[in-house]
């Protein structure tokens, strides 16, 4: 006689006793493959529920963040989650963090693209097997499309005594950049009145083009057209083309000197002028306190080649407070002097104001 037997030796003489048909039942369920389980796996790891892959951010709670981290200063991370948009660290709460691919950073004043690999000491991440500070990097996110920045300001100040004094400000602003160019485009009006009687109008318009060769190279193109004057008008026009080399900064945060060879053509009432120029520009830009404070500065000295003619100087200066994201307060000091053989002219003005920004 055959023995039967589940796995284990049977003795002699032995049977194993069939089972009823309920409990084929059983055993036909409990051995049946478990497609429900493995779909509803499929189905989590469709949803999320799948290890999490990217940057991971490691927080000295224990808690841990994984996303896509789009922007590091020196006091706050942000990283894009799936499930929470962009989430705002203090980098005093980072214990450290890691990327999942190489990132464009700048740490001090050099640039470098690289992968950040978690540290076990507090505040640091390893770079190229150095520990580096947080608090030292800053990111630099690629430019493959347009970023686009820009404000807008004004300032109305009336004086409700026996003059009657009347001063209007606007000034605007638009920047588009990519990985290679950068537009500039400026506008800014001012107006006088004083017993219902224009003092002054002034009206500007400037637009400034950017061609980046590398990370401090660039050869700028600037034109700038000013029309001023109550009773007489005068005409101011500029067209300027040189190199430029940043100093050092990245993106926002920066100062840039530009010599450039420049063509003016100055018209008030009958005189027409024509000048040419060698002119050195320097440009200014820095943020502070986590974006609360910017300082800007805009000074640029002209050279002239013409017999009586000695110097041109603009300058334009000035802060921004931040009160949130879109809405500043501002102070703007402009300064314009042309220096003659037999003497000079020279204005100046201030400005405080409110402004929006994009």
């Amino acid at each position: 006689m055959k023995r039967e037997s589940c796995g284990v030796m049977a003795p002699p003489n032995w049977c194993a006793p069939k089972p009823s048909s309920r409990m084929q039942y059983r055993l036909m369920r409990n051995n049946r493959p478990q497609h429900r389980f493995i779909t509803a796996g499929l189905l989590a790891i469709a949803l999320g529920g799948s290890p999490c892959f990217g940057d991971t951010v490691w927080l000295t709670n224990g808690d841990r963040i994984s996303g896509e981290i789009t922007d590091i200063s020196d006091s706050t991370l942000k990283i894009k989650t799936s499930y929470a948009a962009t989430v705002s660290l203090d980098t005093s709460a980072i214990q450290s963090f890691s990327t999942d691919s190489a990132h464009k950073l700048q740490i001090g004043l050099k640039k470098q693209t690289t992968q950040i690999q978690k540290n076990d000491q507090q505040g640091y991440v390893t770079i190229d097997g150095k520990s580096i500070a947080i608090h030292d990097l800053r990111l630099s996110p690629s430019t493959k499309h347009w970023k686009t920045t820009g404000l807008l300001e004004t300032a109305l100040d009336v004086d409700n005594d026996h003059d009657r004094k009347e001063h209007l400000h606007i000034n605007g602003e638009l920047h588009l950049e990519s990985e290679k160019w950068r537009h500039e485009l400026k506008g800014e009006v001012k107006r006088d009145k004083e017993h219902q009687r224009i003092t002054e109008d002034t009206q500007e318009y400037e637009y400034i083009l950017d061609y980046l060769f590398s990370d401090h190279w660039l050869l700028r193109t600037d034109s700038i057209y000013r029309e001023e004057g109550a009773t007489i008008t005068d005409q101011y026009i500029y067209s300027g083309l040189g190199p430029g080399y940043r100093l050092w900064g990245d993106d926002e945060d920066k100062l840039d000197i530009i010599v450039s060879y420049d063509h003016f053509w100055l018209s008030s009432g009958p005189l027409d002028l024509t000048l040419e120029a060698i002119s050195t520009t320097l440009d200014y830009n820095q943020y502070w306190f986590d974006k609360k404070l910017q300082l800007f500065s805009d000074i640029q000295i002209s050279h002239i080649y013409h017999i009586g003619v000695d110097y041109i100087a603009n300058t334009s200066s000035g802060l921004r407070y931040y009160l949130t994201d879109h809405i500043h307060l501002s102070f703007k000091y402009d300064y314009n002097k042309t220096k003659y053989t037999f003497g000079k002219v020279k204005d100046s003005s201030y400005v405080l104001g409110a402004g929006m920004s994009l």
